[in-house]
């Protein structure tokens, strides 16, 4: 392999095991979910083979990820806190606001939830969701911090922000008066 085919996959591999360590897998777990050998798992974690875009995508699947996740930035564990500012959405509209947000049919993963959160409100910390759990958030009024796992991001009316809430989180009005207006859109792994 090239110098830059050698750096892609290294990069690949730390980003897959980052991933599944995040989730607590195991290798055969892994394995099993996304239908990859632990021992082909393994070879591309240590960098040692190149994944086609096919088992990219398997594996991705597995993990609950974008592809991007795994052929990204820098290895290190994926970041828990995506953030969407306001004004920063898809070419340049703002987040839509969720305000007619109805129940759910029975049996299904999503949830609709939305906070009204008193001023200097430390809501958590919430046992974490299981694996592939994620929370959409949108801030409609005032400000809040989350906090997921030991990922912080402060958030003011109009941002967005999607957490991987398989661990334990947080979120906190620190305004003195004010109340703070959070829609969540939970997805259930």
């Amino acid at each position: 392999m090239s110098t830059l085919e050698d750096d892609i996959a290294r990069r690949t591999g730390l980003a897959v095991r980052a991933q599944r360590e995040a989730r607590g897998d195991s290798l055969r777990t892994l394995a099993t979910r996304s239908g990859i050998s632990p021992s082909m798992i393994s070879d591309i974690e240590r960098g040692a083979k190149s994944p086609t875009v096919v088992t990219l995508v398997r594996l991705a699947e597995a993990l609950g990820v974008g592809v991007a996740a795994l052929v990204g930035d820098e290895a290190g564990p994926a970041a828990r806190i995506r953030v969407l500012r306001k004004g920063e959405g898809a070419h340049g509209e703002q987040p839509t606001q969720w305000e007619n947000l109805g129940p759910c049919t029975g049996g299904s993963r999503i949830e609709f939830v939305r906070h009204r959160i008193p001023p200097a409100t430390f809501l958590g910390p919430s046992a974490g969701h299981a694996p592939g759990t994620v929370e959409h958030m949108h801030v409609a009024r005032g400000r809040v911090r989350v906090t997921v796992g030991d990922e912080t991001a402060d958030l003011v009316a109009g941002d967005s922000c999607s957490c991987r809430t398989d661990v334990a989180h947080a979120v906190e009005n620190p305004h003195p008066s004010a109340e703070a207006l959070v829609y969540v859109v939970l997805e259930r792994g």
